[in-house]
């Protein structure tokens, strides 16, 4: 394990301290999932509309950065080579009505379903009935708004539709999430926001088991390092997957000594040391499970901006995310601790004798009320 001191969490050198944590990562797994391309097929009767369709996934953070691989083709339903090619797609979105009768639509959707192709259905019309349960199991995904007191039929909306295919299509869990980011950018803010998430509640979960902050008698130090390195490598590879899912470089050597100085260099990663030192055992375990959910989330937040805007976070804004994601982090904490509460099992209560017994057993001998001891009359003094 790498040293990590207080001094170089609070110092110049808390840059070198997280890199010396992120170099024991072997990225390279993360990496090829996310670089691998993937054939997103959308197959309709209008192939404007497809074609349509999937230019809005690609529109997000950063568009202009993504593979050259274009991941997304369109197919022509009744296009018997093009349906055939559909079963051989990572994922298919059949795109039709709910209402008409999708005679042609079924017979793919049964096709795709015996060769186990992932598969969603996208309905540019909002009613929800029951002809609804024909498309089961897949992910539905409806276009448009549904809108029972309006007299004519919702309009497409770019934004709902973006987000009912991004929800569909993740609901598969098909495709690796980072790929998805990385080669479509209408999926780079969900997934890096699911990620800051995910690794900032698991952070908050190790701090609540290891108690995060104790006292070494030795050393004097108010700092567990054992847990600061295990706190600091799970940002760095939540940081640098994140910068895969933006669309950065996928070079590791090259983008994590600039990620390190987002997350080590400036207020925010010793804001979070300097909190931690301020801990003591006494305040409880609360506190310290807040910081450790504040300080990930606030760290995912500042790459993430880095990543679509390459603002430098200066010390004020890393002031405001770690304070806003510290009001958070408490409620988080608090929760966290009351289920480990719950959990925890009660010793079990003393077993009574049977009732049998309790009624045979002879009363118990009452006890005369003591007496104070008998004084002799003293003798007067001649």
């Amino acid at each position: 394990m790498p040293t990590l001191s207080v001094s170089s969490l609070l110092g110049g050198g808390s840059v070198g301290a997280v890199l010396n944590v992120l170099r024991q990562i072997d990225v390279r797994p993360i990496r090829a999932a996310a670089e691998k391309p993937f054939d997103l097929a959308f197959v309709s009767r209008d192939p404007a509309l497809v074609d349509y369709l999937a230019s809005l996934l690609y529109r997000g953070p950063r568009a202009h950065e993504r593979p050259h691989d274009r991941v997304t083709r369109s197919i022509s339903l009744g296009d018997r080579d093009g349906e055939a090619s559909a079963l051989r797609a990572s994922i298919v979105v059949i795109v039709t009505r709910e209402a008409d009768p999708n005679t042609e639509e079924l017979a793919l959707f049964a096709r795709l379903q015996a060769t186990k192709t992932p598969t969603v259905i996208a309905f540019t019309d909002a009613i929800e009935g029951a002809m609804r349960q024909r498309w089961l199991p897949a992910p539905i995904a409806p276009l448009v708004e549904a809108n029972p007191a309006a007299a004519q039929p919702s309009a497409l909306s770019d934004a709902f539709a973006t987000r009912s295919l991004i929800k569909a299509i993740r609901a598969l869990k098909t495709v690796d999430e980072l790929a998805l980011a990385r080669f479509l950018p209408a999926f780079r803010d969900p997934v890096s926001r699911s990620l800051i998430e995910e690794t900032a509640a698991a952070n908050a979960a190790y701090s609540l088991t290891s108690g995060l902050v104790e006292i070494n008698p030795i050393a004097n130090v108010p700092l567990n390092v054992a847990d600061m390195f295990v706190l600091t490598k799970n940002q760095g590879l939540m940081s640098y997957k994140i910068a895969l899912a933006m669309g950065m470089n996928a070079d590791f050597k090259q983008i994590m000594p600039q990620i390190a100085g987002v997350i080590g260099g400036g207020f925010l990663f010793r804001q979070v040391a300097r909190g931690l030192i301020g801990l003591i055992p006494g305040l409880g375990i609360v506190p310290k499970v807040g910081v450790a959910f504040a300080g990930t989330y606030a760290a995912g937040e500042a790459v993430m901006r880095w990543c679509a805007t390459g603002q430098e976070v200066t010390a004020a804004m890393s002031k405001q995310l770690y304070e806003g994601a510290l009001q958070r982090g408490r409620q988080i904490a608090a929760e966290l601790v009351k289920r480990r509460e719950a959990r925890t099992p009660r010793p079990p209560r003393p077993a009574r004798p049977p009732k049998q017994l309790r009624d045979a057993a002879p009363p118990p001998t009452p006890t005369p009320p003591s007496t104070p001891p008998s004084t002799p009359p003293s003798t007067p003094e001649a």
